[in-house]
């Protein structure tokens, strides 16, 4: 399995010269091409790509990962496939959408998919998304927590693809009683290895990310694995073969 960040940037104004794309992935396993998410600031090179991609997935309908939320675009003609939830929550739609239920498997040509919810926001509810293919990778670029047990979640991972929002920022909220917002990476390394995952890869990248880089965070983020997690943050135009991790 392949892996391709087209973009990596959350919902920011500022950007960096690794980091000016909002994020998005593309799967790559055998001959199937699957990509998640089409926001607002997406890498126009994801333009060119529509007569190679089988399909879009996405994860929630904030315009950082769902174009319609803005503006009309009929020039997607492949499949898009969102949740109910995401396709009432904007006031467009793609031409040809496919309506998921979390929690149960579909398939895409050489990729089984199963989308799970998360909490993330309050208006917009979001899922993460677990693709396995000969590797298992899960996707979860907005995330505050899985709301079913993580140890089903994160079941035979490869790999974790989760939100770099923030890197020890608490940016958790809670109104009624409810909390939304993104967990900490410093809080995503600890579920890796509460949970036995080696390898986690870091995107959605916040300003704490943007304005540090170099080798400052790669000692932070080392540290914060123990040795436990190997910890990597992509980057515009970045590739990573899954089967590297193994």
């Amino acid at each position: 399995m392949i892996l391709h960040f087209p973009g990596t940037k959350g919902e920011i104004e500022e950007s960096s010269p690794h980091h000016q794309y909002h994020s998005s992935l593309v799967i790559e396993e055998g001959s199937t091409r699957v990509l998640i998410d089409y926001g607002q600031k997406h890498n126009p090179s994801l333009d060119l790509q529509w007569p190679n991609l089988d399909a879009m997935l996405i994860t929630h309908a904030h315009p950082d990962h769902y174009l319609w939320t803005l503006q009309e675009n009929n020039a997607v003609e492949i499949p898009v496939y969102v949740t109910r939830e995401t396709l009432d929550y904007a006031p467009y739609r793609p031409l040809d959408y496919r309506i998921i239920e979390p929690g149960r498997k579909f398939f895409i040509k050489d990729l089984e998919l199963t989308a799970y919810r998360v909490i993330h926001s309050l208006r917009c509810p979001a899922v993460c998304y677990k693709a396995k293919g000969k590797e298992t990778i899960l996707y979860a670029p907005d995330i505050v927590d899985t709301e079913i047990d993580k140890s089903m979640v994160f079941a035979f991972l490869n790999v974790l693809i989760a939100d770099g929002s923030s890197l020890n920022i608490n940016m958790v909220r809670r109104k009624d009683e409810k909390i939304y917002g993104h967990a900490m990476v410093k809080t995503i390394i600890n579920w890796c290895k509460k949970y036995g995952l080696a390898h986690l890869i870091v995107t959605h990248c916040g300003k704490q990310i943007l304005k540090m880089g170099g080798e400052k965070l790669k000692e932070i983020l080392t540290r914060y694995g123990e040795g436990k997690v190997e910890v990597e943050v992509a980057f515009d135009g970045w590739v990573k073969n899954v089967q590297d991790y193994k």
